[in-house]
């Protein structure tokens, strides 16, 4: 198994996290993560399932296993999702996540709570203000990955921001589905890697349809596209420059580019709009499908245990050959 800072420091087994998505994920696929040996996280930022929620899947976590996990917040909305944020303490996790915008005076709170912080990053500025604030670990969200992100690609990104990260462990995310991947951004200089779009097509995410995984498993990863049209429509104030990167529909080939064209017609766009995962009303036309570019390396629906194995094994192997024959002269 390959060691880095963050399995050291994180008490884990395998290089890997996976991403807290909000109103995806869940007790049941944070759990199979944190068993299979890596760091499984949830996201705490649902507004309507409030505080008891948060209690009940940490509750169940712990009832899986007793290996570290996380509960995840999108900084820019803690003063609206704050009564969940407050439970999540209350329930002590191992780890709490931040995304998107600075941590202000959140981080010093989790650290109260006895918790690890990990800030999930999309600009170099969010990177210096989680390294100030003393985060343990900085997680580098490319434009490739799913759901929202930011507008800089993984390398240049994670590059940069390995400059500057110090002693500070960092995971790379976006793009990451299989073991060349993981490979390149340890080699890079990461410590690991995020994964989302490759566990959502996991058994164990029990709160995504057999559709949404099927359409990962069908994609190309050609089929994504990032912008900032669903959020507008639904009035939602996300920092700037942050989007959503998300299957095509008919919406988006008809309002691609022309976002700010589109403000003129949020009403009758909202009224179009399907929530995430829409079961009801699934329609591969329509239907916000929240993935990343990596879909192109997910091939089947397999079990967390078997996605956790098999990356780490088969990125160990790669760097092992790899690494020693670029400097082997007679190769």
């Amino acid at each position: 198994m390959i060691h880095t800072r963050f399995t050291k420091s994180f008490g884990v087994e395998a290089p890997i996290m996976s991403a807290p998505i909000a109103r995806i994920t869940g007790a049941t696929l944070a759990g199979a993560v944190s068993a299979a040996g890596a760091l499984g996280t949830f996201g705490g930022s649902d507004a309507v399932r409030g505080p008891e929620w948060i209690r009940g899947e940490v509750d169940a976590i712990r009832a899986r296993t007793d290996r570290p996990f996380g509960v995840g917040f999108i900084s820019h909305f803690l003063p609206y999702t704050q009564p969940n944020f407050d439970a999540a303490l209350e329930a002590r996790p191992p780890v709490i996540v931040f995304s998107f915008a600075p941590v202000g005076p959140w981080i010093q709170r989790a650290r109260d709570a006895g918790a690890r912080v990990i800030c999930q990053v999309q600009t170099m500025d969010l990177v210096r203000d989680a390294i100030e604030e003393g985060a343990d670990a900085l997680l580098v969200q490319g434009h490739e990955a799913g759901g929202h992100t930011g507008t800089m690609g993984l390398l240049p990104f994670l590059a940069a921001a390995l400059d500057v990260s110090g002693d500070t462990p960092v995971l790379a995310a976006g793009g990451v589905s299989s073991s060349r991947a993981l490979a390149a951004v340890i080699a890079a200089g990461a410590d690991g890697a995020s994964l989302g779009t490759a566990f959502l097509a996991s058994r164990e995410a029990t709160d995504v349809p057999d559709a949404y995984k099927d359409a990962i498993v069908e994609s190309t990863g050609e089929d994504t596209v990032f912008t900032t049209l669903y959020d507008d429509a639904h009035g939602t104030p996300w920092p700037e420059s942050i989007g959503m990167r998300l299957r095509r529909t008919k919406h988006t080939d008809l309002w691609l580019g022309r976002e700010d064209e589109a403000k003129e017609h949020q009403a009758e766009l909202r009224a179009e709009l399907p929530e995430v995962l829409d079961v009801e009303r699934f329609d591969p036309e329509v239907s916000t499908l929240l993935y990343g570019q990596s879909a192109a390396s997910v091939a089947a629906v397999r079990s967390v245990s078997a996605i956790v194995r098999s990356l780490c094994d088969e990125a160990e192997a790669l760097l092992r050959h790899r690494v020693p024959a670029l400097f082997d002269e007679r190769a």
